[in-house]
């Protein structure tokens, strides 16, 4: 039994009218209110868990969709810690590879300051 729903209008422009009509036959949706319910609820349920955090989206082709439909048979492993995982790992990376150039440039700023004579007029 489906639940009970409400009319509500609202205002779009065209271009974003066409937009939405375009995906109507997309993900079981059979006509606007539907294009507009499953928006909703995306939107709803993807939501972050905390106050300050953010969300993003990543477009998947089949083939990424397919490994990733895969991977969740073989590891139980979702889309959505597969993404969190590979985003942390290219954090990591791009620390580390410029956390090198970053003590590089302290270091040569401390020999800097190091070799530089002190005057009595900004001594304490």
């Amino acid at each position: 039994m489906s639940q009970p729903t409400s009319a509500v209008s609202l205002r779009i422009t065209d271009e974003d009218l066409a937009l939405l009509d375009a995906r109507v036959g997309m993900d079981g949706a059979r006509n606007r209110s539907d294009v507009v319910r499953l928006a909703i609820q995306e939107f709803l349920h993807n939501q972050p868990l905390l106050t300050g955090m953010k969300s993003i989206r990543i477009p998947l082709g089949r083939a990424d969709q397919r490994r990733l439909a895969h991977l969740y048979e073989l590891n139980g492993v979702t889309p959505e810690q597969a993404a969190q995982e590979g985003l942390s790992l290219y954090i990591k990376r791009a620390v580390a590879e410029i956390d090198p150039i970053d003590s590089t440039l302290e270091e040569a700023v401390e020999a800097s300051r190091a070799s530089t004579m002190r005057r009595s007029e900004y001594q304490e």
